[in-house]
Parts: C-alpha cells; sequence; structure tokens
C-alpha cells in the first residue's frame, strides 16, 4: 500500500505541472482579455516553447488571437512585437485545429477566421495603396484561402479575386493576373474592364494571339459596348491586317452610324490604301457627326495639302509659262482648301503636341499662300507655345 501511494503522489505531481503550464495559456488569454498585449504575446511565447504545451491545441488559437489583435494595433511598439502578424495568426489558427483531435476548438476559430479575413482585405488595401503590390496580393490571397474554410458555406467573394488580380496587374505579376482576372471573368464579374485588363497583359507578354483571341470573345460577350470593338480595331490597324480592320469597322458602323470616330478610322483605311476620296468621304461624314473632333480636321487638311505638293511638283515639269502659271494656280488652289481644315484642326486641339502639328501645317501655308498677317500670328502663337506661355 506504501509504494501505492507514491505512485498515486507522483501521479498527482504530475498534473499539477502540466496544468500549471497550461496556466500559461490562460494567463495568455487573460492577459489579452485585459488588451495588455505585449505581456499575453510575452506569456504565449513561452507556453508555445515548453514541452507540456508546445503541441496542446490551444496554445495556438491563443496565439492566433494575439497575433491579430498585434496587427489591429494602432500602437508602433505593439505592431512591432511580431513579423507578419496576420500570416502568423492563420498558420496558428490552422495548426490548432490540426492538433484538435476532439475538435473543441472548431467554433472558436470559425468565430474568428471572419475577422481575420477582414483583416487580409484591410491589409491588402493599405499595401496596394502604398504602391507594395507583391504584398497586397499575398493578402488577398489568404482572404481567399480563408474563404474556403467550411464556415463561409463555399460563397466566394469575387470582389477579392479582382483584387488580387489588379495587384498582381500592377506589379508586373502577369502570370497571376491572367488567372485571377480569368477566374473573375469565369464568374462575370469585372465586366468589360476584365477583357480589357487581360489584353493588355497578353499583349505585354508579347502574345498578341490570345489578346486577340480575348477580344473577338468580349465582343461576343458585350455586343453594345463598343471599346472593344475599337481596341480590336486599333489592333487590326498597328498590325497592318486592314482587311480584318474593315471587316469589324464595318459590323461596328452598322450597329453605330452615328459613331463618329468609326468614320474617322474608316478614313484611316482607306487613306492607307491610297482611296483618298473615299478617305475625304469618311472625314467629312465623321465631322459632321461631331465638328469638334480633331483628328478628321487634321487628316482631310494633309490629304489637301499633299494633294496641293503633288501638283505643285507636276506644275515644275511644265517648261511653258502660261502652262507653269495655270498649273501653278491648280496647285494653289489645293493648298488653299486645306487651310480651313487645319484652322480648324487647330480651333479642336486639346494638346500641345495637337497644337504644334497644327500651327507648322498652318505656318507652311500662309507663306505660300502670301497670307502674311496671319503666318505672323502663327509664328506668335508657336513662341508662347515654346515658352509655356
Amino acid at each position: 500500500m506504501r509504494k501505492l501511494a507514491i505512485v498515486l503522489i507522483l501521479f498527482s505531481g504530475s498534473v499539477l505541472l502540466t496544468q500549471a503550464q497550461k496556466g500559461k495559456v490562460t494567463s495568455a488569454s487573460n492577459y489579452l482579455t485585459n488588451n495588455e498585449i505585449a505581456k499575453a504575446w510575452e506569456a504565449i511565447q513561452v507556453a508555445e516553447k515548453n514541452p507540456k504545451t508546445e503541441n496542446y491545441a490551444k496554445t495556438y488559437y491563443v496565439k492566433g488571437q494575439i497575433l491579430q489583435k498585434i496587427a489591429e494595433s494602432k500602437d508602433e511598439k505593439i505592431k512591432a512585437l511580431a513579423e507578419n502578424p496576420l500570416e502568423n495568426a492563420y498558420e496558428s489558427y490552422q495548426k490548432a485545429i490540426k492538433l484538435d483531435e476532439k475538435g473543441k476548438m472548431g467554433k472558436a476559430i470559425d468565430f474568428q477566421l471572419p475577422m481575420l479575413n477582414n483583416d487580409f482585405i484591410n491589409q491588402g488595401v493599405v499595401k496596394f495603396q502604398a504602391k507594395d503590390f507583391a504584398g497586397a496580393l499575398k493578402s488577398f490571397e489568404y482572404s481567399l484561402e480563408i474563404g474556403k474554410s467550411p464556415v463561409f458555406a463555399g460563397v466566394v467573394d469575387t470582389s477579392i479575386i479582382y483584387n488580387a488580380a489588379l495587384a498582381a496587374y500592377n506589379g508586373n505579376d502577369y502570370e497571376n493576373a491572367l488567372k485571377y482576372f480569368g477566374m473573375a471573368k469565369d464568374m462575370n464579374y469585372g465586366g468589360i474592364s476584365i477583357y480589357q485588363l487581360m489584353e493588355r497583359v497578353y499583349f505585354a507578354q508579347g502574345d498578341s494571339a490570345s489578346a486577340e483571341k480575348l477580344m473577338q470573345e468580349g465582343i461576343q460577350t458585350f455586343p453594345d459596348n463598343n471599346d472593344l470593338m475599337i481596341e480590336l480595331i486599333n489592333y487590326y490597324l498597328i498590325s497592318n491586317q486592314d482587311d480584318k480592320a474593315f471587316e469589324y469597322l464595318n459590323k461596328a458602323l452598322e450597329k453605330d452610324p452615328g459613331n463618329a470616330n468609326y468614320w474617322y478610322v474608316q478614313g484611316v483605311l482607306y487613306d492607307k490604301r491610297g482611296e483618298l476620296d473615299n478617305a475625304m468621304k469618311s472625314y467629312l461624314k465623321s465631322i459632321e457627326i461631331d465638328p469638334t473632333y480633331y483628328n478628321p480636321y487634321y487628316n482631310a487638311g494633309v490629304i489637301k495639302f499633299n494633294e496641293g505638293v503633288n501638283l505643285w511638283d507636276a506644275a515644275n515639269k511644265v517648261t511653258d509659262n502660261t502652262e507653269f502659271e495655270k498649273a501653278k494656280k491648280v496647285a494653289d488652289n489645293a493648298f488653299a482648301e486645306s487651310v480651313p481644315y487645319f484652322e480648324k484642326a487647330l480651333e479642336n486641339a486639346t494638346t500641345d503636341v495637337q497644337k504644334r502639328e497644327s500651327m507648322e501645317n498652318l505656318k507652311v501655308l500662309y507663306y505660300r499662300l502670301k497670307m502674311m498677317d496671319k503666318r505672323e500670328e502663327i509664328i506668335k502663337k508657336l513662341d508662347e507655345l515654346d515658352s509655356g506661355n
């Protein structure tokens, strides 16, 4: 009987020792309740390193709570207690779940996860605004991972997927940008902007074939939106695929014949083909629809100006003086016809580049047509533009 008593005493002492060590976890929890975060952090670190509580589920549940509070604190001294507190809080909760064989911590952790999710979202926004796009992406990815937990009942926050895509896009992380934009697109989130941003990523990667296919898909998905149609037509223009540009431009004009930009682009295409009469008709139609549109005025002026140059070159080959004068007059008439277009272009110009190119042409024309007063005015305006006045 004496030996049994000794065993019982030793066993009782072992229980008390374990309880004492678990008391560190309780102390950490109590410190946290009293908002004594530094003391709570110190206590939980002791418990985490002790063999008696290093595999105790509640240790990591409480640690996760403390880390969340560290991340949420406005006190810089508290925030400096731990690195990456939200990420480590998530890992702590995951460890608590793993160690919790009897499932006693599930409800408590489920209660914490929505708040942790919000913390990650807020951290992601702050990092995005600070242009730490890699950090923002990481925060949004943690939010998405938390969103897979049963407590969220399978509801996916598509706005966070989109934010993750934007963070990756702005950080030139094109692989992840395509991944998350693609997910958002598949969930019908983000509208036309998804297609536009994915298109830019493909072009940045040099994958014009995928960009072209995506734009075509977007046009089918959003038939009433003109933006992708314009971008696709511009792509065909830049890549010298004029036949395809005409094909989509004709589709665009069928749907929206009152779009001045479409008529202008049609003029550009005819211009490239050397069909100058058709180009002029398209530019004039564009001007008729939108009298404030700079581009068609300028291009119409260029057509007439070049016509004058060609006529002048032809006149210089005439050896008979009388015939030369007649040919010169025809050339001057063409130059004169270009003047109103450049003047109107200047009136509608909205950038310094537009103003300069219009005025440079007018300076030459006024000189050729002996309109010296107007030429002096243009020279003065060019000087003012150069001086920034």
